[in-house]
C-alpha cells in the first residue's frame, strides 16, 4: 500500500512539473509578465488563477500566434496568420465555443461538462442582437471575465450565485448601454430590497432565486406573460398548478395581465403578507377591482380568505397560549402539541390554497386546520383544569395532613403529663 501511494505521488508530483515546464517554455506568458504593468490593459491579472491555465492552456489556445516566438514580437503574433489581436464580440463568442460546443474535447477536462451553451447563446436575446450586427450585447467575457476566469462554484467568480446579479447590473443598470433596448435600468435596485434580493444578498442564501434561475443563463431571455408562471412555478409548484387551474388564468391573459407577477410584481417581489387580503387595508386585488362595491365576487372572495385566515391564525395563537401556560406549569401537552403542528401546516396550506381563487376549495383545506385548534384548545383547557383540581386537592390534602398532625400533637402532649 505505501510503495502504491509513493508512485502515485511520484506521478502527481511530475505532472504538475511537466506542466510547470510547459509554461515556462510558452514564449506569450514570460513576456507578458515582463511588460504587464506597462500595459493600460493589463492581461496576466488573476491569470494564474485561471481555469483554463489550471487546465493547461495557455494564450496561444484563444489568441492563436507562436508561443515559441522567443524576443521575437512579430514572430510570435504579427507576422502568424493565426494570432487574434482584438476580437471582435462575433469572434470571440465563436472562439470560446470552439471548445466549449465540442463535447469530445470537453469531455477530456469533466464527463459531465455540459456543451450546448453556444447553441443556447444564439437563441438569447444577447445572441440574436449579436447576429443582427447589434454589437451593444453581451458576450462570454461580459460576464464570464476575461484572463481571471473561476469556476462556476468559485466565490471569486463573476458568475458565481451570489455574484450574479452584479454582474448582470453592469450592463443593465447602465442607462448608457440600455438606452436603445427599451428595457428599465432599475432591476437591481427593485431585486437588492426584494423577497429573493434579501434571502441571496444579505442573508447569502444560494438557494434564493438570482438572475439566471428566472431567465436562463446562455439562453437569457425575458419571458413572455403567457409564460412567467412556469418560471415561478420552477420553485412554487403548488401555487402555479392552482392558479393555472383557475378562472383568473384565462382572464389575465385576456387583460394582457402576466401571471404571479400581476400581484407580486418581478424584480421588487415583497414579503408576502396576509394584509394582501385584507380589503380594508388596500388589498392587492383592488388594482383590478377598484370599482367593485361590498357585494361584489371579488370583496367576498378576498374578505372570506381572510377571515378564513384570521382564524386560524387567532385559533393557533389561543392553543399555542394555553399550551405553554399548561406546559410551564409542569403539565404534559406533548399530545396537544402535535395537533398544533397539524395546525400550523394547515395555515400555509391554506395559504398556498389562495391562488385557487375557489372558496370551497379553501374552506376544505382549512378545515382539518380548524379541527386541530379545536383539539389543541380542549386539551388545553383540560390539562389546565386537570392542575387546578390538583391544586386544590393538594391544598385540601394539606389542610387534612396538617389536621392530623396537630391531633398527634396534642395527643401525645397528653400523654407525656405526669398523673
Amino acid at each position: 500500500m505505501r510503495l502504491l501511494t509513493f508512485f502515485l505521488l511520484i506521478g502527481f508530483i511530475s505532472q504538475i512539473a511537466v506542466a510547470e515546464v510547459d509554461i515556462n517554455r510558452d514564449a506569450c506568458i514570460q513576456c507578458h509578465v515582463e511588460i504587464d504593468d506597462d500595459l493600460d490593459n493589463p492581461v496576466m491579472t488573476n491569470y494564474e488563477n485561471d481555469i483554463h491555465y489550471e487546465k493547461g492552456l495557455s494564450c496561444s489556445d484563444c489568441h492563436g500566434g507562436n508561443p515559441e516566438g522567443w524576443d521575437d514580437e512579430d514572430a510570435a503574433m504579427y507576422d502568424n496568420d493565426s494570432f487574434i489581436e482584438d476580437m471582435s464580440k462575433m469572434d470571440e463568442v465563436n472562439m470560446c465555443g470552439k471548445c466549449h460546443a465540442d463535447p469530445t474535447y470537453m469531455r477530456q477536462y469533466a464527463a459531465s461538462v455540459k456543451t450546448d451553451q453556444l447553441a443556447q447563446y444564439w437563441t438569447s436575446q444577447h445572441g440574436i442582437k449579436l447576429q443582427e450586427g447589434i454589437d451593444n450585447v453581451a458576450s462570454c467575457t461580459s460576464c464570464h471575465n476575461v484572463h481571471g476566469i473561476f469556476p462556476v462554484n468559485d466565490p471569486r467568480s463573476t458568475v458565481y450565485d451570489l455574484n450574479i446579479p452584479e454582474t448582470c447590473s453592469k450592463c443593465h443598470s447602465d442607462a448608457d448601454i440600455m438606452k436603445d433596448s427599451g428595457y428599465p435600468t432599475d432591476q437591481f435596485d427593485d431585486f437588492k430590497i426584494s423577497v429573493h434580493g434579501i434571502a441571496l444578498l444579505e442573508n447569502q442564501d444560494i438557494g434564493s432565486p438570482a438572475c439566471n434561475d428566472c431567465h436562463g443563463n446562455h439562453g437569457a431571455s425575458p419571458p413572455d406573460v403567457g409564460h412567467i408562471s412556469d418560471i415561478c412555478g420552477t420553485c412554487h409548484v403548488n401555487n402555479k398548478e392552482l392558479f393555472q387551474s383557475s378562472h383568473l388564468k384565462d382572464a389575465f391573459i385576456k387583460e394582457g395581465i402576466a401571471q404571479c407577477e400581476g400581484c407580486h410584481n418581478n424584480h421588487a417581489v415583497e414579503k408576502t403578507t396576509d394584509e394582501y387580503l385584507n380589503w380594508e387595508n388596500n388589498s392587492v386585488c383592488i388594482v383590478c377591482h377598484e370599482n367593485d362595491d361590498k357585494g361584489s365576487k371579488a370583496v367576498i372572495m378576498a374578505d372570506s380568505f381572510y377571515e378564513i385566515i384570521m382564524n386560524l391564525k387567532s385559533g393557533i395563537h389561543m392553543a399555542d397560549s394555553l399550551l405553554n401556560d399548561a406546559e410551564q406549569k409542569g403539565m404534559e401537552v406533548s399530545d396537544y402539541d402535535y395537533n398544533l403542528e397539524e395546525a400550523h401546516r394547515t395555515l400555509i396550506q391554506t395559504r398556498t390554497a389562495i391562488h385557487s381563487f375557489n372558496l370551497e376549495s379553501v374552506i376544505e383545506v382549512a378545515t382539518p386546520g380548524m379541527k386541530a385548534i379545536e383539539a389543541s384548545l380542549t386539551g388545553a383547557n383540560k390539562v389546565l383544569n386537570d392542575w387546578i383540581f390538583r391544586r386544590k386537592g393538594l391544598f385540601v390534602f394539606s389542610l387534612i395532613i396538617s389536621f392530623v398532625a396537630l391531633i398527634l400533637y396534642i395527643k401525645i402532649r397528653d400523654m407525656e403529663k405526669p398523673d
